[in-house]
């Protein structure tokens, strides 16, 4: 990704995290290192080496920029769910009508049966400056 489309990727991402309700922290850090958070039970935490490796992969492969995750446990597997903002700028106003009902289009892995992972779209409420997945 060029660094142009880099920085108008990464202010879209800060509007949008700030539309989430997430805690400044975690978007200073984002803003200011480039460090992606993930959210687990509404607490932030840094992106551990395995899901910063995911994160980079999917990033190269698709051209997107990710900004947060959502970190849930199901009876299917442990789910990394990805927001991230796509290279289809004219499908923006459409994210945000999403966001602004609480879903998300995301890219999720199935940390346990890789072959689950997917994109599709998830539902979401703030809670403790974070994110909890609902559907």
């Amino acid at each position: 990704m060029k660094n142009e489309q880099k920085q108008r990727y990464k202010k879209e991402a800060i509007k949008r995290m700030k539309a989430l309700g997430i805690i400044d922290d975690t978007i200073q850090q984002f803003e200011q290192a480039d460090l992606v958070s993930y959210s687990l039970r509404g607490g932030n935490y840094w992106l551990d080496s395995t899901f910063k490796q995911l994160v980079a992969e999917f990033e190269e492969k698709h051209d997107y920029l990710v900004y947060y995750a959502i970190l849930s446990y199901t009876n299917i597997g442990r789910m990394l769910s990805l927001f991230y903002i796509s290279n289809r700028e004219e499908e923006w106003s459409g994210d945000w009508k999403e966001l602004k009902e609480g879903f998300q289009m995301s890219y999720v892995f199935n940390l346990d049966i890789p072959e689950y992972s997917e994109f599709g779209l998830i539902g979401f409420k703030p809670i403790f400056g974070g994110l909890v997945r609902t559907a």
